[in-house]
This record gives structure tokens, C-alpha cells and sequence, in this order.
């Protein structure tokens, strides 16, 4: 047996002197095992099911409450809650899509108009201005 112990020790790599770093890993590995067969005990506990769940209904019942209080209070102040300012983006963000849309439009007739030859007959180009209807009857 005592070859097999010299073996393995021959085999094993010599232990590097630890300094504070390996000491603070060791630390923290250590503190993470316990604080892990603590939670795992406790969870496995139907008492701290009940109690876990209790709590997460009561904090859930008090933000809704402080959400309504607070929705309150910013219009007692005619101020706008959060909601409004996400109902005014939503609406902004649609204008702007329509005004997009219009703005796309207005630039199709555009091009169309310069592109299309025109209905009406150019004038002739002459030296003297068009005559006037009324100035070949006199009064």
C-alpha cells in the first residue's frame, strides 16, 4: 500500500502556497455551499412556500395600491400620470406615420405633375404682350 500512497503523491501536483486571493476564493465557495443547503431546506418547506407566496401578494396588492395613489395625487395636481404620457407617445408616433404617409403622397403628385406634358396650349411667343379683350371696344 505504501507504493500506491507514494504514487499518488508523485502523481499529484505540489500545492502552490495560497496567498489572500485563494484564501477569499475558498471564503466565498464556502460561504455559497451554505447559504445553498440553506435555501434549499427552506424551499423544500411548505411553510416557507406559504410564507414566500404571502409575501409576494402583498407586495404586488401594495404597488398596485401606491400606482392608484400616486395616479391620484398627479391629477389632483392636473398633472399627467404615466399613462397619459404613454397614450400622448402612441398617439404622436401615429401622427407622425400619417404625416409620413401625406408627405409621400404630396411628392408623388409632385413628380407627376412635372413629368405629365401639359392639357392646355402654350401661347404663341411673340414681341407683343397678348391683346386685352376690352380694348377694341371703346366707350
Amino acid at each position: 500500500m505504501s507504493d500506491k500512497a507514494d504514487k499518488a503523491k508523485a502523481d499529484k501536483k505540489p500545492e502552490r502556497p495560497k496567498g489572500p486571493l485563494d484564501a477569499f476564493r475558498d471564503l466565498v465557495g464556502q460561504w455559497e455551499r451554505g447559504v445553498n443547503e440553506i435555501a434549499n431546506e427552506a424551499m423544500g418547506n411548505e411553510q416557507f412556500s406559504r410564507l414566500m407566496h404571502g409575501a409576494t401578494s402583498v407586495a404586488a396588492g401594495a404597488k398596485a395600491g401606491l400606482g392608484e395613489a400616486m395616479e391620484r395625487y398627479l391629477a389632483t395636481l392636473n398633472l399627467p400620470s404615466r399613462a397619459d404620457i404613454t397614450n400622448i407617445g402612441e398617439r404622436l408616433q401615429a401622427i407622425e406615420a400619417q404625416l409620413n404617409r401625406l408627405t409621400e403622397i404630396v411628392a408623388q403628385l409632385a413628380s407627376v405633375e412635372t413629368s405629365a406634358p401639359s392639357l392646355a396650349p402654350k401661347p404663341k411667343r411673340t414681341r407683343k404682350p397678348p391683346a386685352r379683350k376690352n380694348e377694341g371696344a371703346k366707350s
